[in-house]
């Protein structure tokens, strides 16, 4: 049964105690305190301890893989139109930090390249959100190639996802080697249904929808669960408890806190 908000409200009662603590993921980067998908954020995201950062990509008109959540630079950056008719050049001329405060003006739209060396270097793993391929097998290809170029230090991987699960399937039919995770919003049972079909290895589901029960069929299945976006620090016990193996948060210092708390 998926939970209810009434059911949410209550969850630190009914958790159960002997699940290892999940992964502590930053959604966008530090995004509760600076402008999101943004190498300032990443950074702090990095310094805070976080061992995974959340980040969303489009390929620009050239076909570079660039950072940024919308499909257009209006609501986070000085300048308009859609990602997909500005070069790389145009998108590296926009301010993309000032719309979140003066400290933060002159950020520039990262690609996924500069984002990768920067982890790579810190020893840190992506959580890369796709909307789309724009070309197909012809992109994921490309993805594939760029993923290849920034090999884990650690034997863990990179993990790529997505709410289109046509995109998830054309990586694994060029046979691309990342895990695959399917997103969804409460839908959480149908959603774990669809990857134990396809053999993904894991679910991201909004929280709201995840419960013990689905945790526990995933797990058996041999699929991980990432719950987003978690905030609320009173139900990080249920969670951690519940065995999901990944929270992604706005704000990841917090949540490190309560778990460290609560050790």
């Amino acid at each position: 049964m998926h939970a209810d908000k009434k059911g949410l409200d209550s969850m630190k009662e009914n958790c159960y105690a002997g699940a290892a603590a999940p992964v502590i993921e930053a959604h966008r980067g530090d995004s509760a305190h600076a402008p999101e998908n943004t190498i300032v954020a990443f950074r702090q995201a990095i310094d805070l301890g976080a061992g995974w950062i959340e980040l969303d990509i489009h390929q620009c008109a050239g076909g570079d893989f660039v950072v940024m959540h919308d499909t257009t630079v209006d609501r986070t950056s000085d300048g308009e139109g859609a990602i997909a008719d500005l070069t790389l050049a145009q998108l590296r001329s926009l301010d993309i930090g000032a719309w979140r405060g003066a400290q933060f003006a002159g950020e520039r739209i990262p690609t996924l390249r500069e984002t990768l060396e920067l982890v790579q270097r810190a020893g840190v793993h992506l959580n890369i959100e796709i909307k789309e391929l724009s070309q197909g097998e012809t992109s994921a290809r490309q993805l594939a190639a760029l993923l290849d170029e920034y090999p884990s230090q650690d034997g863990l991987q990179h993990v790529v996802s997505s709410f289109n699960l046509e995109a998830l399937l054309d990586l694994d039919r060029i046979g691309a080697e990342v895990p695959l995770a399917y997103l969804g919003g409460k839908e959480g049972f149908e959603i774990l249904q669809s990857a134990m079909q396809h053999g993904l290895p894991w679910v991201h589901l909004q929280y709201e929808g995840v419960s013990r029960d689905l945790v526990l069929r995933a797990h058996a299945a041999g699929i991980r669960v990432m719950v987003w976006t978690m905030d609320r620090g009173d139900l990080y016990a249920y969670f951690a408890r519940a065995g999901v193996d990944k929270i992604c948060t706005n704000d990841p210092g917090r949540m490190l806190r309560i778990q460290q708390a609560g050790k």
